[in-house]
This record gives structure tokens, sequence and C-alpha cells, in this order.
């Protein structure tokens, strides 16, 4: 081919009907390793006929081809990836999830859990726990500082120790706050609710 061929061709390029003609027949769905590859040969084969004919599997030409056509393939994957979070329907990271609402004027805001205090006055067991006097309390209600039971305390704290978890035994509470004035441990129970 010659030079003022693929100089005509070149400026032709320019030409807003060629630019439109070749947007029109490309394929912009097949960015895959194999249709990259494909078309790059084919390409080579229509503008170089002279200065490029070696398609041997071997050559180190078709091994830059290959190298171009995986490039090319993962930069389109990744350019998909991150066009698709543009969009609230198919946006998969939360960051853009919510720049797309602040686009919107919706500043998104944390749930609160829900959260109360607890005061336990009386407790009770089907399990059979034993105390250090040899008294086995399962069926038995326990009162918070009942006079008539002097091993209250004791009884109350291996009830409740039997439902703790075993990183959490009382006395060592999950979290320690004030609320209100009033000093305050926060445990996690584990509770089959039936």
């Amino acid at each position: 081919m010659s030079s003022t061929d693929r100089l005509n061709k070149l400026l032709l390029a320019e030409d807003w009907k060629k630019v439109y003609q070749s947007f029109r027949n490309a394929d912009f769905k097949s960015y895959d390793f194999d249709n990259l590859r494909r078309s790059m040969i084919n390409y080579l084969r229509q503008n170089y006929p002279e200065d490029f004919n070696d398609y041997l599997e071997s050559s180190e030409y078709l091994a830059l081809i290959d190298l171009i056509a995986f490039l090319g393939q993962n930069i389109a994957f990744r350019i998909d990836l991150n066009a698709r979070e543009n969009f609230i329907e198919l946006a998969e990271r939360r960051e853009s999830v919510l720049r797309l609402a602040r686009l919107l004027s919706y500043n998104a805001k944390r749930n609160q859990p829900a959260n109360g205090l607890l005061k336990i006055d009386a407790i009770s067991t089907s399990e059979e726990i034993i105390d250090s006097n040899n008294i086995n309390i399962a069926n038995q209600t326990i009162i918070w500082n009942d006079p008539s039971n002097e091993d209250w305390y004791e009884q109350f704290i291996k009830v409740l120790n039997a439902i703790l978890p075993v990183t959490g035994k009382i006395g060592r509470p999950n979290k320690i706050d004030t609320v209100n004035g009033i000093p305050t441990e926060l445990y996690q129970f584990n509770s089959n609710l039936q």
C-alpha cells in the first residue's frame, strides 16, 4: 500500500460520515479476548499486508497482539464495572450508592439499634444448677435481695451465668458506661425465644 493511499485513508477518517459509519459497524459488546484478537489481526491484514504477514502462533508479534487483547479485555471489564456503579439499580459498592443518594440531595443516616435498660427482680431456670451448698436451684424463683434467702446473690449470679456466653460472664461485661448517672454494664445473652 502506498503512503498516499494511507494518508488519504487517514484524512477520510476525519470525515464525520466515515466516523459515523465506523461507529455504526463497531460492536461495543464484543470486548472479549477472542474478538479483540481477531479484530486486530483483521485490521493488520487489511491495512498493513506487506509489513506484517507472519501469522504463526509462535510469532512474537502475535504474542504482543495476545497481550494487547488480554489487556483490552481487562480494561473493558473494569470500565464496565465502574460504569455500573453510576446507576443506583446496578451499584454494588456502598460508597457508590451513598454518592448517588447525595446527588439527589438525600443524606443517608445510619439506623440506630433499639436500646433500653433492663432491671431483673426475679429469675428462675429449668436447667439443673447446683450452688455452693449443693442445692439444686432448678425450677426455683430467686428474688433479688431476698431477705429470706441468704444465698440469693450467688444463686442469682449462677442462673445469669448459665444464660450468658462463656466469654461474657457476670463481672466481665462487653461494655461499661454510665447512663443518666447510673453505672451500667452491657452483656450479651444467649436466648432462644419461643
